[in-house]
């Protein structure tokens, strides 16, 4: 379950963050948290509060005696702290940081904002009209949803790229990996890795070496310091390149581009994409063809590059779909599909979301068929097509009528705002 951290800028804006945090429980099957400006200061309580969070939302709202007309509270310099505080750990901790402004509320030139504000200058910012308050809501969603399957995928593959030695002293059947959440365990891992990376360093032990290493960049990894990972990352490439292990340095390629991306660094990201692409290629490793394409596919949508990245996922599905991954397949067809939306290609967007409907009904995924039919019906009333958006409503109607899942909730009311604008039109 992801959590979400609200960053409120006056107490006024509680009820609506309310409202908010309700359909991220519901949509996103996420935990919300925040802070109020009524709390003392309290920098170590911020901090736990954050190592947990998977994302940080700074809700920008204009707010009589508590902001100016940009939505700042410039005034109240404790409430400054709190956020900047904020700010900083998330920054750390490699949250995905979001700016919600909200109606006309703004955010100020990068001269007037003090310190760490700056920062939120350079994260994605949504805007959350009352006017079209589910419109512009559920883009949030789905653009935090995209965000969180990234990393989600993103750790599992860190997690089947090694085991962790066993520490569990007495039962050697036990193993550590990157499934459990323990940051007292991970820590653990880190201390005795680094005394065996010092240990093969004394042997020259190139190979003892090179799985210390590979081992404090995963611990570091779910630790959520990055940095540091990279930093382990890049120093155990050099040796795998060193002992000639081709497609141990694939997987170390696509760690480093998962890695960055993770961190915002999309140029860097970028240029280790390709690397792992020239060399999986030459090598013919197709399953990391597929996952580069994957990854320079998700970097072009973050550079809103979107042309370029169905191009890429488009090559990606194909090998997916040659190598016979249907969930791969399944899920970069409904992203080719939301892609095509963005640029306004209605035809393309219902032709591939015909294809993920009949990939998530032959694969027994009812969750993602239930979606995928709710988009569908979004696809043809946009087309013009009322008859077919009405059969696709019903369908999901169904579907969703017979689940209980949280995230039910929210593609409910989405489906409900669907039929009430077919029967307007």
């Amino acid at each position: 379950m992801p959590t979400l951290y609200f960053s409120l800028w006056s107490e006024d804006s509680a009820p609506l963050v309310q409202q908010i945090a309700g359909e991220c429980e519901s949509f996103l099957e996420a935990e919300c948290i925040w802070g109020r400006d009524t709390e003392p200061f309290a920098p170590g309580k911020i901090r736990e509060r954050l190592a947990r969070c998977d994302v940080l939302i700074v809700v920008v709202n204009n707010s009589a005696g508590s902001a100016t007309a940009s939505g700042l509270p410039v005034n109240n310099s404790l409430l400054k702290e709190r956020i900047r505080a904020e700010i900083v750990l998330a920054t750390n901790f490699d949250l995905t940081i979001i700016s919600l402004l909200i109606d006309d509320a703004r955010l100020p030139a990068k001269e007037n904002l003090p310190g760490a504000l700056k920062r939120l200058l350079d994260c994605k910012t949504y805007r959350l009209r009352s006017a079209l308050w589910f419109e512009d809501l559920h883009e949030l969603l789905e653009d935090i949803q995209e965000e969180l399957d990234f990393k989600r995928d993103t750790e599992e593959r860190l997690t089947q790229t090694t085991d962790f030695p066993d520490l569990t002293e007495g039962n050697p059947s036990q193993k550590l990996g990157l499934e459990f959440s323990g940051a007292h365990q991970l820590r653990r891992v880190v201390e005795s890795e680094k005394f065996n990376l010092e240990k093969a360093r004394r042997a020259g032990d190139r190979v003892g070496e090179k799985n210390a290493l590979s081992a404090l960049a995963l611990a570091f990894s779910q630790l959520k310091q990055t940095q540091t990972a990279i930093q382990y990352f890049q120093e155990q490439l050099e040796i795998v390149r060193e002992l000639k292990g081709a497609e141990e340095e694939c997987a170390l390629l696509a760690n480093l581009g998962d890695a960055f991306a993770i961190s915002g660094n999309m140029g860097r990201a970028k240029n280790y994409y390709e690397e792992q692409l020239a060399r999986a290629d030459a090598m013919g490793f197709r399953p990391f063809i597929g996952s580069a394409f994957n990854g320079l596919g998700f970097v072009y949508v973050k550079q809103n590059k979107i042309s370029k990245a169905i191009a890429c996922y488009s090559k990606a599905l194909a090998l997916y779909q040659e190598l016979e991954n249907g969930d791969k397949e399944l899920e970069l067809l409904v992203g080719i599909g939301l892609n095509y939306q963005k640029l306004g290609e209605m035809s393309q967007t219902a032709s591939f979301l015909e294809q993920a409907w009949e990939t998530s009904k032959r694969l027994e995924n009812r969750n993602e068929e239930a979606r995928v039919l709710v988009d569908l019906a979004e696809t043809y009333s946009q087309l013009g097509n009322s008859e077919r958006a009405h059969q696709y409503l019903q369908r999901a109607e169904e579907m969703l009528n017979r689940m209980e899942e949280p995230w039910v909730v929210s593609w409910k009311h989405r489906l409900t705002s669907l039929k009430d604008s077919l029967h307007r039109g």
